[in-house]
């Protein structure tokens, strides 16, 4: 292949793969969505439940006591809601990053190939240049690693907050 046709293939993968993470994102949000749906359901029909316990209710005490067991939040359901945003977020994320790397992989092994094929059709003098390309990419291609590491390692971090948090939670339940 020449350079040209190396570039195009290479844009053409990468609106490939631009259009595989619209998809991915656009999965992402239905499962949030399908996710509120359901938690909206479940809240009316409790909402509707709790209603005609209170209009069941002919007792003032009984209706103070099963008012204020209303108005209690639930912390089971308030963490297996935020569990559920989380691995719903964590997946698309995976399957998101995944992708990019794929991706940042084949194009910089394009690219190298490409700047290789120019260099050895270069005129004699242009090493220079050609040792600036090839530097150049392997700054950029370093760089990049040191953000996916670094990237990597805020992830960790944030996993175990959110493990941390859901224990400390439902230890708080326990007492």
């Amino acid at each position: 292949m020449n350079p040209t046709e190396n570039l195009m293939k290479m844009h053409s993968e990468a609106l490939k793969a631009s259009n595989a993470a619209a998809a991915k994102t656009l999965e992402g949000f239905q499962k949030l969505a399908a996710l509120n749906m359901q938690t909206a359901k479940v809240a009316l029909e409790e909402s509707s439940e709790q209603i005609n316990a209170l209009l069941a209710v002919r007792d003032p005490k009984a209706l103070t006591e099963l008012v204020t067991s209303f108005s209690k939040p639930s912390p089971e359901k308030l963490t297996a809601y935020a569990k559920a945003v989380y691995a719903i977020t964590k997946e698309a994320n995976g399957e998101f990053a995944a992708m990019v790397e794929k991706q940042v992989a084949d194009s910089n092994r394009q690219l190298t190939a490409t700047v290789e094929k120019l260099a050895s059709q270069a005129p004699a003098g242009s090493e220079g240049a050609v040792e600036f390309i090839r530097q150049s990419l392997a700054a950029a291609q370093s760089a990049y690693e040191q953000v996916n590491t670094a990237t990597k390692q805020f992830v960790q971090v944030a996993e175990a907050n959110v493990e941390g948090a859901a224990k400390a939670a439902a230890s708080a339940k326990k007492r």
